[in-house]
């Protein structure tokens, strides 16, 4: 598992890139999925809600933001393959 803390110009910026705007507060969840949707929709059928929907990072991982019934943000993101270069 990897931890990551971020000042708040970092924040924003992964905020922008994944909302559009700054949403988060001051804890949000970043979490690996093999399976984004899969879990996306786990978590929507109990209760989550959609911050905003999936997108592709510049960096090439998919991702989705969401808010949990007690107001905490999560980011799922799916480590997608690299192509190669030929």
């Amino acid at each position: 598992m990897q931890e990551q803390l971020f000042d708040v110009a970092q924040a924003q910026t992964i905020d922008q890139i994944e909302t559009g705007q700054r949403v988060s507060g001051q804890i949000r969840f970043a979490i690996q999925m093999p399976d984004l949707k899969a879990a996306m929709e786990r978590l929507l059928a109990h209760g989550a809600t959609l911050v905003h929907p999936p997108v592709t990072t510049p960096w090439g991982d998919y991702t989705v933001r969401l808010q949990d019934p007690d107001g905490t943000q999560l980011t799922l993101f799916q480590v997608m393959e690299k192509k190669e270069e030929r």
